[in-house]
């Protein structure tokens, strides 16, 4: 009988807080987090993600996306800077991180984009419509060696597999590693028990609740991911703490206000709340 492969099960009070900030500290010195994304009508996708990057520590954030998608992050992050499509991403400052595919849409202007992301050396969080044409294009998309974290949800998986969501759901540790095995990079397989896959080994993520089942809860991971990628948290590490503290998060909004009033906003609202418990 063939044995299962080895999940570990991630432990809230376990996992390290962030480092502690020094106290000449400037804002060069936790990152500068570029969100790829807000097509025409999916600015909001691109405004959650940006303040999740900077909710999570990142010292500057900048979205970047059609002019017709700024007013969403205007009304909801002035702190932020802005690029306008179309954009190219060979000069990035140090300490720089992309996060790909908060609203980014399919057109051909997308695909342009991620093509020349897909060839970059730098450190880069892909999720939704960036992973969708990385399904279309294939892994020769990321041509040059990178650190490269993916945040599918079930159906994107399928798409990248080539198969059914209800074969990756009937198989999701299977579906994991195959996703690892097929394009390399880190992976987030999201979903019931959100499974985490590196180089260290492959994590389950215990928290969470059917609440955080709604629009826009994906592209406040996302940006996790990439605030804490920024301030120089290794790849595998940011994957596993971005999951729990976005868990954690949706947990308390659910208990605060009941797993079918959680919106995405709330999850966003309730990071500092998390990243407190692990700090304490």
């Amino acid at each position: 009988m063939v044995e299962p492969p080895a999940v570990s099960t991630l432990r809230w009070p376990d996992l390290a807080p962030l480092p502690k900030r020094p106290s000449a500290a400037h804002k060069g010195d936790f990152g500068h987090v570029f969100v790829v994304g807000g097509s025409r009508t999916m600015g909001g996708a691109l405004a959650l993600a940006s303040l999740a990057a900077y909710r999570a520590g990142a010292g500057l954030v900048t979205a970047v996306g059609q002019a017709q998608s700024q007013i969403y992050l205007a009304a909801q992050l002035p702190e932020a800077t802005w690029w306008d499509w179309p954009a190219h991403f060979r000069d990035l400052p140090a300490k720089a991180v992309l996060a790909v595919g908060p609203g980014l849409g399919q057109g051909l202007a997308s695909h342009d984009l991620v093509r020349e992301i897909g060839s970059l050396t730098v450190p880069a969080v892909w999720d939704a419509d960036a992973l969708n044409i990385l399904a279309r294009l294939g892994p020769k998309l990321w041509s040059q060696p990178a650190q490269r974290l993916a945040t599918p949800h079930p159906g994107e998986a399928a798409r990248l597999l080539q198969t059914s969501t209800a074969a990756v759901q009937r198989d999701r540790v299977g579906a994991i590693r195959a996703l690892a095995a097929c394009y390399g990079g880190i992976w987030i397989l999201k979903g019931e028990g959100t499974l985490i896959l590196g180089a260290q080994g492959l994590w389950r993520c215990p928290l969470g609740n059917p609440g955080m089942a709604t629009g826009g809860s994906g592209d406040v991971l996302t940006g996790l991911c990439a605030g804490l990628l920024a301030q120089g948290i290794p790849a595998e590490e940011a994957a596993r703490l971005a999951v729990c503290v976005h868990a954690r998060a949706g947990d308390l909004a659910a208990h605060k206000l009941g797993e079918a009033s959680v919106l995405a906003a709330d999850i966003l609202a309730h990071i500092p709340d998390a990243l407190r418990e692990l700090a304490a």
